[in-house]
């Protein structure tokens, strides 16, 4: 027992050595993986500041913050959830971002929310006007934030109480006389010949100083070694900046990201100012997905973009247009045209409203292909209304009783022919029916009540579990939504393989217009049937193949074996005829007996053995 038990802790030794073999080194050069590790007190690890990667194999360098360098998912995780790092197809490097349906935001990613939208958190509010205070959570739903106004439907902009207050339009600016100074971005009284000097200072490029520092973002750190302030030291042994803020292109300095407190010397994106002591953009200005940089706005609809950002000025529906060929390849801003229409009086795109909405003119509502009016209800106010014989159903005016064919928005209106549905703008015939005689009639598979309305030709109405049904008639094989007829005979014309197989079984096809065995079977009883060669395993005879011999094999007891007429001839792996000949391979006819064969073999030992 006890030298079972040596045994035991010996190979558990060996083992356990053989495992540690794997990592250990004595110098770098042995440590081909993880590819780019090191060798450090003997094992073979990630240097600091890399991290494992694409499954172990590899070491790369941490990606800690939004857009750093990566090439794993696992890289971003300092983004806490719903990362990724995005890339293109063809690449194998890429950047932390979050994933679609998440945004950035105070260092971590956010499950997006729009206007109207289901939510749990303030942090979650984000539309397509990337302003992540402009909305507030409220009762479970995403809503304008205090102090912002709505200007339109889900368009949450900063109001302007007070002269001084920060501004882009007039409208932004909501008391008596209000207007926006275009070259302070601040609300005056426009009857007060007073100027107001701003207090917040937009900066228009992005500056950092370093000094005399030196640099400390990316060096090796220990719980012994810590990094200097405010750098920390990550789980990696790097340097590195916290949550919500970046290094500089120095590595001397921890700069503020978007929405983080910061001073003046930290928030030093593109427009970015501290405002409450946090770095953040002006009223109206929005943020850059980067989180690092606002975006400079328009302020006219023919101002030059870059960016559709840039022209969100006058609302979500407003795009950077394509280069203008006649102007220098210029492009400028305008409103999306299945979207909305260029409001000049309000400066912005206004959306179309729908149904039951508020409006001005007729151009204001849309439903469809429709022509929307606008009415004036009880209160004097536009209201978008249906036309006289339409109805709203579903925000949208439609009419109803319209036949095969008939230009149609939705299916509810296709109703005065059964069986129809509204597909390109007419009424047309929905699955499992076909336009016969201004009619939709049933084809194979759907429901009927007589033959006569089963238009694929050689159907039939059968009953079938309760059901009535178009189905082939009995003489007919259904393929294809057509009946084709069953074959009698394998040497019958085909026109589809389902009537081969219907036949002859699985292994055969229609090739041709022949039904033909596959290459691995062969003909017999009428049948395909799998190549089964001598002394192969087999449940029937039909399955026994030895080429222009089948007919002499069978089988028996579960194998293809030569039948009592045919013995099996060893010389030539195959079943010799009733008088022991069989057929020589490349011969002209000529044939030997077995029996001759044992005797000349015979014959040769005995003159090799004396």
């Amino acid at each position: 027992m006890w030298s079972a038990k040596v045994f035991l802790i010996l190979a558990c030794i060996l083992h356990s050595h053989s495992v540690l073999s794997i990592w250990t080194c004595t110098e770098d050069t042995e440590c081909s993986l993880p590819q780019g590790s090191v060798c450090e007190a003997g094992m073979c690890v990630c240097p600091a500041g890399n991290q494992l990667v694409l499954g172990g194999t590899a070491c790369a360098a941490a990606a800690p913050y939004l857009t750093s360098t990566c090439r794993d998912d696992l890289q971003c995780s300092n983004l806490l959830t719903s990362f990724q790092c995005r890339r293109e197809e063809d690449e194998t490097e890429g950047q932390c971002d979050c994933q679609p349906g998440f945004h950035y935001f105070v260092g971590r990613c956010w499950k997006s929310a729009d206007y109207g939208e289901v939510c749990e958190r303030s942090e979650e509010c984000l539309g397509a006007l990337r302003d992540p205070y402009n909305m507030a959570c409220d009762e479970g739903r995403c809503t304008c934030a205090e102090g912002y106004y709505e200007r339109q439907r889900g368009e949450c902009r900063k109001a302007g109480y007070a002269v001084g207050d920060g501004c882009i339009l007039d409208e932004d600016c909501k008391f008596t006389n209000g207007a926006c100074n275009p070259s302070t971005f601040t609300c005056v009284n426009s009857a007060s010949p007073t100027t107001f000097t701003p207090t917040i200072k937009m900066k228009t490029n992005a500056t950092s100083s370093s000094g005399s520092l030196s640099r400390s973002h990316g060096n090796a750190c220990s719980a012994s070694s810590p990094c200097p302030e405010p750098f920390l030291c990550s789980a990696f042994g790097a340097c590195v900046c916290a949550r919500g803020y970046y290094p500089n292109t120095a590595g001397t300095q921890c700069l503020a990201e978007l929405g983080s407190p910061s001073t003046e010397a930290q928030c030093t994106g593109f427009m970015a100012v501290v405002q409450d002591g946090v770095c953040g953009c002006p009223a109206n200005v929005y943020f850059d997905e980067n989180m690092r940089d606002c975006v400079k706005a328009t302020r006219r609809i023919t101002d030059s973009c870059v960016t559709d950002p840039m022209c969100h000025t006058f609302g979500a529906a407003s795009i950077c247009g394509p280069p203008d060929e006649d102007n220098w390849y210029i492009r400028s801003c305008e409103c999306v045209p299945e979207q909305a229409v260029w409001d000049s009086e309000r400066n912005m795109c206004r959306l179309f409203a729908g149904i039951g909405e508020s409006c001005q003119v007729n151009s204001d509502c849309l439903a469809g292909t429709q022509e929307i009016t606008c009415e004036l209800n009880e209160l004097g106010q536009g209201v978008c209304t249906c036309p006289v014989d339409t109805v709203n159903i579903d925000g949208l005016c439609l009419t109803s009783g319209l036949s095969l064919g008939e230009a149609c928005q939705m299916t509810q209106e296709c109703t005065e022919t059964e069986h129809t549905v509204c597909e390109e703008g007419r009424c047309s015939c929905s699955a499992g029916y076909e336009e016969r005689d201004d009619m939709c009639l049933p084809t194979i598979g759907s429901p009927c009540l007589e033959d006569a309305e089963c238009v694929v030709n050689n159907t039939v109405c059968l009953n079938a579990g309760g059901t009535s049904t178009c189905q082939c008639s009995a003489a007919f094989l259904e393929y294809g939504e057509t009946c084709w007829p069953r074959l009698s005979h394998h040497t019958q014309s085909c026109n589809v393989s389902l009537q081969c197989t219907e036949y002859l079984g699985s292994g055969s096809n229609c090739t041709n217009a022949t039904c033909q065995c596959f290459e691995d079977h062969h003909f017999r009883d009428d049948r395909c049937w799998p190549k089964t060669g001598l002394f192969e395993p087999c449940s029937r005879s039909s399955e026994c193949y030895l080429g222009e011999l089948t007919d002499r094999v069978q089988c028996r007891n579960s194998l293809c074996q030569c039948s009592f007429y045919f013995p099996y001839s060893e010389a030539h792996h195959t079943c010799a005829g009733p008088d022991g000949m069989v057929s020589i391979p490349g011969g002209s006819g000529s044939s030997v007996a077995v029996s001759s064969i044992f005797t000349i073999v015979a014959a040769l030992l005995y003159v090799l053995l004396h």
